[in-house]
């Protein structure tokens, strides 16, 4: 796994030392825009810790449920060695190890580590946006951002739409009303 790590680590550097190298030559700058090159190094940068982390937690988590399964598996052994009976044994077994697996999931730790993996995750998503919305923006296609301006504005006119058909509706029964009423009036005073 750390040579993996290890090769991935380089092509990272490699894929920086290309884009550093592309923004020093003129000709290369008057093509690409220097923004693009710049969002796209942080973000491979931001890209390589996060997935760092991401890595170490999902190893960590990993290695928790390994620990706790062995554990768990280590005092049922001991606990059934005492049963004869298969059935008891069975429901031993079954709560030693949902006993130490209630304990992990309780814990602090245990806590931090899904936390960890959650929180990096939306980091990567939220850094992989980044670079979309930059290449669609420079692509001259909508970026995420700006369709979800409309979506807000497109639901604020649906709500003033549906406001004013409200209005308009009390408006002809008030209508409606004080035509009958004038109807009734002049039929009074005839």
């Amino acid at each position: 796994m750390e040579n993996g790590r290890e090769e991935y680590m380089d092509s990272v550097e490699k894929l920086l030392d290309s884009l550093a190298l592309i923004r020093k030559i003129p000709q290369f700058r008057a093509f690409m825009p220097i923004r693009v090159i710049e969002v796209t190094e942080e973000a491979l940068l931001s890209y390589s810790r996060i997935s760092a982390s991401l890595a170490s937690s999902i190893a960590e988590y990993y290695m928790l449920l390994s620990a706790t399964s062995l554990e768990a598996s280590r005092k049922a052994a001991l606990k059934m060695a005492e049963i004869k009976d298969g059935e008891k044994a069975r429901k031993a077994w079954i709560d030693v190890f949902e006993q130490e697996f209630n304990e992990l999931f309780r814990s602090q730790r245990f806590g931090n580590v899904v936390n960890n993996i959650i929180t990096s995750y939306a980091d990567l998503l939220k850094s992989i946006a980044g670079i979309v919305e930059v290449y669609f923006k420079e692509l001259g296609l909508p970026t995420r951002s700006e369709m979800d301006s409309v979506y807000r504005e497109m639901v604020k006119m649906k709500r003033d739409i549906a406001n004013l058909a409200d209005e308009m509706k009390r408006l002809k029964e008030d209508i409606e009303r004080r035509k009958d009423e004038n109807i009734h009036n002049a039929a009074l005073a005839k």
